[in-house]
């Protein structure tokens, strides 16, 4: 009966492992863009709202420069959705990285996550939201106040034309009114950008090496630059020390000296 017993606690052990293994595949294929219909639903609600999507994959070291490759040539060939290369970076050795950042228009973040996520383990995935509705409205009312300045000052100019003083005075204010609304309009289309366009941060990691000898594999690779970087210490502190030792050296013998003389008085 006991032997029954532990036989099927047994089965029941491993059909929960298996189970356990069959869910964390799941999830780490799962899509990375789960989260896509309530973010088209806030775009509804406030089309002000400027997103920055960061994904972090984990995948084997071969595949590391593959997936790199696939979505550098995938963003320079989305023209739909005017995807842009912002920054890239792809450091091999004995710890492969990758990272990227893009700037799409929202109809491809879905499509560019999908394929940064296949194939590989996400490892960490956020979404961050910024308001800009707020810096928005004050640009725009700003540049209305300027314009209706600017009108006003336009039809002082054609009145003081009998006036030089005047006329130079509404110039200058003229040409002040002009550089302020270039400077924020500017910066009301940059802030329109960030609300109609989106920005991804995808970071490529490969696996950790869990293999016993890749510890000592590596202290091999960095033994000659670690060698010639001790060499290097070690006669920087021999160029420290020679001028030390002879000036303790002196102020031995001097001490000496002068410990004879003290002696040497009756």
């Amino acid at each position: 009966m006991t032997k029954k017993i532990v036989v099927g606690l047994t089965y029941l052990l491993f059909f929960l492992c298996l189970s356990g293994c069959e869910s964390s595949d799941n999830s780490a294929t799962e899509s990375p863009s789960a989260n896509i219909m309530v973010e088209l639903a806030q775009r509804k609600t406030n089309p002000y709202l400027s997103y920055e999507h960061n994904l972090s994959i984990q995948l084997e070291k071969d595949a590391l420069a593959i997936k790199y490759k696939a979505l550098t040539d995938h963003c320079a060939a989305d023209r739909d959705n005017n995807c842009t290369i912002l920054e890239s970076e792809l450091s091999s050795g004995n710890y492969n990285y990758g990272k990227i950042k893009v700037r799409i228009t929202p109809a491809g973040v879905k499509q560019f996550l999908t394929l940064a996520g296949n194939g590989g383990e996400i490892t960490s995935e956020s979404t961050s939201v910024e308001d800009l509705s707020t810096q928005i409205f004050d640009t725009e009312k700003r540049i209305k106040l300027l314009q209706t300045y600017q009108t006003d000052l336009l039809e002082l100019q054609k009145q003081a034309k009998a006036n030089i003083d005047s006329l130079i005075k509404v110039s200058q204010e003229i040409a002040n009114v002009q550089s302020q609304l270039e400077d924020l309009s500017g910066n009301n289309q940059a802030l329109m950008q960030r609300v109609s366009m989106d920005i991804i941060n995808v970071r490529l990691s490969s696996y950790s090496e869990n293999s016993f000898w890749q510890p000592i594999a590596d202290s091999l690779d960095d033994f000659k630059s670690n060698l010639a970087e001790g060499i290097a210490g070690a006669i920087t502190g021999i160029a420290y020390l020679i001028p030390w030792t002879i000036v303790l050296i002196l102020m031995f013998m001097m001490t000496r000296f002068f410990w004879r003389k003290l002696r040497a008085r009756p």
